[in-house]
């Protein structure tokens, strides 16, 4: 039987109950003024607590927790499959917010100095990355920002280079623009570490004659998070052939205790004039509804290219909530990111011990982001079941939504990508479901052969 879990509310009269641990929202001109330090930047003590209460999510339009049925999946079921966390974002998130809707005016806003402040000031406290915020263009996500780029820096029929197994939507966004993907498979060495074979790599530009690499730093789904010297080796064959890298760097905030992200940029002036750097606290602080990226490109040619592109669309100011949210994230946010990070890094502890009682699944290692990339060829080749049978497996047979490894590339058959970043008791819920359906689905297919040697034997 699956297990329920009960949600956690604070209110009893109300579906959207005020947050107890949030100051009363400031005025306007004291919240938002440009002198001196915003009161966003005073964050409240971080409750490591807060990361393991169970919401309530149903009813608000989730992708996450409202579309089973309208995607073609049991109703009853757990859902770890989408990049979004079941976790309430950073209180200092939600008092601007809180403020800004009570303001009630949601006209036409831009980028202002303190938001300018705000993302610089990120990128120099938490990378050593000196960012210029003249560099930046606001765009509705990173997805859309590939798009542009794509169509920016590309021709109809040529091809864009991407590292599989990846984030689907990279190959979606090539070929949905009529371009061709020239796909290089990344290498998984004998400890189950993904590597890039920079050989592969320089062979398959020379026969396309590619231009433009998708680069996942770091890399979803399979959690590495790429080195200096990793990223300088890419930028030197990059280099060689003029070849300009989009880096989605959208998970770089979540690079695990005792691994950090590099942004590709940051390695020297040439690299960021040959680079355009996709970011977002989308990922981060849980904001993916609010529709907020910055795309940084230090080139002017560079970026006028990638603006032109983006006139083309239509799209002006962004919406006005995700400023309120990225700035107060940047401003206000860091000692909750760090707790969340270590609230990520013990779910994944906590999965990789779990997995060691479930037969033919094992977790690749991780290092940044909150997705899981789980090994499960050892339980296919146990149950004899083909690949494209797993997914079936997780739906009906575990009662968990996950995202298949099929989609995200080649060297994705086998495999599964899981959420972890949930309350401990979603994720025990869902590993109880996994267990259980891997018991009973490798029973299954024993017994099965052990008849089939019967019939054979009579």
């Amino acid at each position: 039987m699956h297990a329920h879990l009960t949600p956690v509310s604070s209110s009893s009269d109300s579906a959207c109950p005020a947050r107890p641990d949030l100051p009363t929202p400031q005025a306007p001109a004291a919240a938002f003024s440009p002198a001196g330090r915003s009161p966003f930047s005073t964050a409240p003590a971080v409750d490591a607590a807060a990361f393991d209460v169970v919401p309530d999510r149903r009813g608000t339009a989730s992708l996450k927790w409202d579309f089973a049925a309208e995607r073609g999946r049991p109703e009853n079921v757990l859902p770890l499959w989408v990049a979004d966390m079941d976790h309430a974002t950073a209180p200092a998130v939600t008092n601007a917010l809180l403020w800004r809707t009570r303001h009630g005016i949601f006209g036409y806003s831009d980028p202002d100095d303190a938001y300018n402040a705000a993302l610089t000031g990120w990128f120099s406290r938490r990378y050593g990355w000196q960012v210029e915020a003249g560099w930046n263009t606001v765009t509705p996500g990173v997805v859309p920002a590939l798009a542009l780029a794509v169509r920016a820096l590309t021709a109809p029929g040529e091809a864009v280079l991407i590292e599989e197994p990846v984030y689907y939507p990279f190959r979606e966004v090539v070929e949905d623009n009529g371009r061709t993907v020239a796909a290089v498979p990344l290498v998984r060495d004998a400890d189950g570490v993904y590597r890039r074979d920079l050989a592969a790599l320089e062979s398959t530009i020379e026969a396309t004659g590619s231009r433009l690499l998708l680069l996942c730093n770091p890399h979803n789904p399979v959690g590495r998070v790429w080195s200096r010297d990793e990223l300088a080796a890419l930028d030197e064959v990059a280099a060689r052939h003029g070849v300009v890298v989009a880096a989605d760097e959208i998970h770089a905030d979540l690079a695990l205790p005792g691994f950090a992200t590099t942004p590709f940029a940051s390695l020297s002036e040439a690299t960021a004039a040959r680079t355009i750097t996709c970011t977002s606290p989308s990922k981060s602080f849980n904001l993916a509804g609010l529709q907020v990226a910055n795309i940084l490109i230090a080139d002017a040619h560079l970026r006028e290219a990638f603006r032109r592109e983006l006139a083309t669309t239509g799209y002006s100011q962004p919406n006005v909530l995700g400023l309120t949210a990225c700035r107060a994230a940047y401003e206000g946010g860091e000692a909750w990111l760090d707790a969340l990070r270590e609230h990520i890094a013990a779910a994944r502890a906590h999965v990789e011990a779990r997995l060691e009682r479930i037969e033919g699944i094992e977790a690749a290692p991780c290092e940044g982001t909150y997705l899981l990339w789980l090994d499960c060829s050892g339980f296919l080749e146990a149950t004899g079941l083909e690949p494209d049978a797993l997914d079936d497996v997780m739906l009906h047979e575990a009662g968990i939504w996950l995202d298949d490894g099929r989609i995200f590339g080649a060297g994705g058959e086998g495999f599964t990508r899981i959420n972890v970043a949930c309350p401990r008791a979603t994720l025990d819920a869902a590993l109880d479901r996994l267990e259980a359906a891997v018991a009973t689905v490798t029973a299954r297919a024993g017994q099965a052969a052990r008849r089939g040697r019967v019939a054979l034997s009579a």
